[in-house]
């Protein structure tokens, strides 16, 4: 299980509130700052354990009376509002905030961002990340959900249907981690299992795997097997 950290998720945009949800879902500790009240209630039933918190992130005293500089990652999720966003990452920028991670609306923004400093790797267009996971679905043609992807690597889920695995060790599968594919973990009849090279595959097990984009197809035809042809 990764290590316990704490999130503060500045803005209670869609991309914010999901990105709480599966933090959440994780059992981390995550906060989230809206300056929107209503918002904020209306949506905090859905965390187990997370924090709601009425703030306006664009004044740099109340972040700091909020401890923002101790959390382990901040992530500033607005959504079409530029002027808000760009003036939160300055704040946490004197506020010496060393883990930012910004939600950009557009490439224009992004380039604000990097011209703040902020690195490349840390900025998000939802938009654009989407596409590309909508791309990636539909050229490996993967039936689970494929949640998440930098450009070169995905997050997908594959479902073992190909008897030539199973009962298998992942060492015995030819599936042990390296440099192009890692399995993350398994569901398997309702519970997770954190696999190593020693677990045995299981028909109908549901694979996570975080793979090199140009290593899925082949990873779908070892795990999932031949489509059957109509």
């Amino acid at each position: 299980m990764a290590k316990k950290k704490s999130f503060a998720i500045i803005g209670a945009s869609n991309f914010g509130l999901s990105v709480a949800k599966t933090l959440d879902e994780k059992r981390q500790n995550i906060k989230i700052f809206d300056i929107n009240e209503e918002k904020l209630n209306l949506h905090l039933s859905d965390f187990e354990a997370g924090e709601a918190i009425v703030l306006d992130s664009t004044n740099k005293n109340a972040l700091e009376k909020n401890g923002i500089a101790q959390f382990d990652c901040v992530i500033v999720a607005f959504g079409s509002d530029m002027e808000a966003s760009i003036l939160t990452v300055l704040n946490l920028i004197d506020l010496e905030v060393e883990n930012i991670i910004v939600s950009a609306r557009d490439k224009h923004h992004k380039r604000i961002l990097l011209a703040l400093g902020i690195e490349e790797d840390k900025i998000i267009i939802p938009d654009v990340l989407a596409g590309r996971l909508i791309a990636t679905k539909s050229l490996f043609d993967i039936d689970g959900d494929v949640q998440s992807t930098d450009g070169e690597y995905s997050f997908t889920h594959i479902m073992v249907k190909n008897e030539e695995v199973f009962d298998k060790t992942i060492n015995e599968a030819g599936l042990s981690t390296n440099k192009d594919f890692n399995i993350v973990q398994i569901k398997r009849n309702g519970k997770v299992v954190i696999p190593d090279e020693y677990t045995v595959l299981k028909e109908d097990d549901f694979i996570v795997m975080f793979a090199k984009n140009n290593m899925v197809n082949d990873l779908i035809l070892k795990i999932r097997g031949e489509m059957e042809e109509e």
